[in-house]
């Protein structure tokens, strides 16, 4: 099994970038996912507080954009690409709807985890794929990854997915990425967390993300913000994370934080910091789109793009994202 270890997420450039971070007051958000430790604790948020685990409609639209979209491909193997895997799970259904239509996949898995991109690949490997490389990286320096991915078989179908990231990425470092991966004729598989609104009032947004809150306002979700500070020896310095509602480029989105206890100057890696009292130090966001706001950055970007399902509580889409080739699918009704 071959882990490619970009340099994105070598000591290195982690370094500068938590510099940065912090003298921006902001912790990275990749330092929330890069131990063991952390990495479970992401796991445990996922598992009791995503709505896909307890509401039968989740994973029903999954099969549905899977059954969509498969449709679409000739018969022969694809290059299926965990972009942004996480544990794998939703790509090893895809791989298992593939399965069932008589197809074989390579598959290849791209986080910023290494435990996750190993717990994906031996997912996939135990389920039947094929795999031969996949990468650990930043997807924030995603310049590189159109060649990576070249490298792997240019000559298969890509299907990529990109499933549950669209919140943690502010729109211009979104479409960056979709640039970046996608070839006229590869799909992209995209879902996205919603604000739950009917209309695109800002008195319904504002109801339906108070609605969400719950999700990403609970022990487990600040157990893990804390080990994201505790990771950077900063637990003592800030008061317990709050989750608020504001916005990240336009969008509505849930804002973690932490305020600084003190404006005591302090040296970390060499350098000095110079916190205010009572400032914020950014943890973590979560945007909410709705379905007319995500489409709406799709277009502007000059992507084609047709919505595959959506949960009947609006919380939840998938879309099918392909560069400059038109629309393939016809929306679901809603």
């Amino acid at each position: 099994m071959t882990i490619d270890v970009h340099p994105s997420v070598g000591d290195e450039a982690l370094l500068r970038e938590a510099i940065a971070s912090l003298k921006a007051n902001r912790i990275d958000p990749k330092s929330l996912y890069v131990t063991p430790h952390q990495a479970d604790l992401w796991r445990q948020v996922s598992l009791k507080h995503s709505p896909i685990y307890g509401n039968l409609e989740f994973a029903r639209i999954y099969r549905d954009a899977f059954n969509q979209v498969l449709d679409r491909f000739q018969p022969g193997k694809i290059l299926l690409v965990g972009l942004g895997c996480g544990t794998g799970a939703k790509e090893a259904e895809l791989y298992s709807s593939l399965k069932s239509r008589g197809r074989a996949a390579l598959f290849s898995a791209i986080d910023v985890s290494r435990d996750l991109v190993m717990e994906s690949v031996q997912k996939l490997i135990g389920a039947g794929a094929e795999h031969r490389r996949s990468l650990v990286c930043d997807l924030a320096q995603s310049a590189f990854l159109g060649e990576w991915l070249d490298e792997q078989d240019c000559d298969l179908p890509r299907l990529i997915t990109f499933f549950g990231l669209v919140p943690n990425f502010a729109p211009s470092m979104i479409s960056r990425i979709f640039r970046a991966v996608l070839r006229p004729s590869d799909v992209l598989l995209v879902s996205a967390h919603l604000a739950p609104v009917r209309q695109e009032s800002k008195e319904e947004l504002g109801a339906a993300m108070a609605s969400v809150l719950p999700q990403y306002n609970n022990p487990e979700t600040l157990a893990w913000l804390t080990a994201g500070l505790e990771h950077w020896n900063l637990a003592d310095r800030v008061d317990v994370p709050e989750m608020t509602i504001g916005q990240v480029e336009g969008i509505p989105a849930f804002l973690a934080q932490a305020r600084w206890k003190t404006s005591l100057p302090f040296e970390k890696w060499g350098h000095p910091f110079s916190p205010q009292i009572g400032g914020p130090l950014r943890l973590f966001y979560s945007l909410r789109y709705t379905p007319p706001l995500f489409e709406d950055l799709l277009r502007r970007e000059g992507f084609d793009f047709d919505l595959l399902a959506i949960t009947s509580c609006r919380q939840e889409a998938i879309w099918s994202v392909r560069r400059g080739t038109g629309a393939m699918f016809q929306p679901p009704p809603t």
